[in-house]
């Protein structure tokens, strides 16, 4: 779980439009836009190099606006090249300290599962769940420990130990983690044994 905000510098633009967007990738600069409470959108630019981090950061950030006042925002939206692969616009929706809002944390496993000595395998179903918090407990990622896992036990999204304040939104019965013993294929099996396949007739 990570709750620590990330602050980058933006600045605010004034022309918009796709030759202005391109002038300002020329000058490693990507277009962006702060959605805030019903108000109007801020149209800001990020720099080049911070992108890796804002794209790739899933919590809280600080907008520090020059000569203007800084948001707290969160990631709504990457709009990425179709074909040379790069970012060309950034959607930012501005969050209050006391309303909760939704977001995705990752699901990460922790540890061996009991079964693994039995043979059985550590299979995960869902990789990500939508959560509801207040922006300071917004969570990354959940790190769930599996070892109690026996083969044949089933870990839902019910089951998790969440973060204090995080609330999960996914539908409650999907299952997250499972051990099972992996399935042998049957005509392999047979040919390690020097049966025939299905289909086939054994030679005299």
């Amino acid at each position: 779980m990570s709750n620590t905000a990330l602050s980058i510098q933006v600045e605010t633009r004034g022309k918009i439009g796709s030759a202005n967007s391109r002038r300002l990738r020329k000058a490693n600069q990507v277009p962006a836009v702060v959605y805030g409470h019903g108000g109007a959108a801020s149209p800001i630019t990020v720099k080049s190099g911070d992108l890796a981090a804002v794209v790739h950061h899933a919590g809280l950030l600080n907008l520090d606006i020059a000569g203007g006042e800084s948001k707290s925002a969160i990631v709504k939206e990457v709009q990425v090249h179709p074909i040379y692969d790069y970012v060309v616009h950034i959607d930012f929706q501005e969050v209050k300290a006391d309303e909760k809002i939704h977001s995705h944390a990752r699901i990460e496993s922790h540890g061996t599962p009991a079964g693994a000595t039995m043979g059985g395998q550590l299979e995960q179903m869902l990789h990500e769940i939508e959560i509801l918090s207040l922006p300071a407990d917004m969570a990354e990622i959940i790190v769930v420990d599996v070892t109690a896992l026996k083969v044949d036990d089933v870990l839902h999204v019910r089951d998790l130990v969440l973060p204090a304040g995080v609330e999960a939104i996914t539908d409650p019965e999907l299952p997250v983690f499972q051990v099972r013993i992996p399935r042998i294929d049957a005509e392999t099996d047979a040919a390690a044994e020097g049966e025939p396949a299905a289909g086939e007739k054994k030679e005299d």
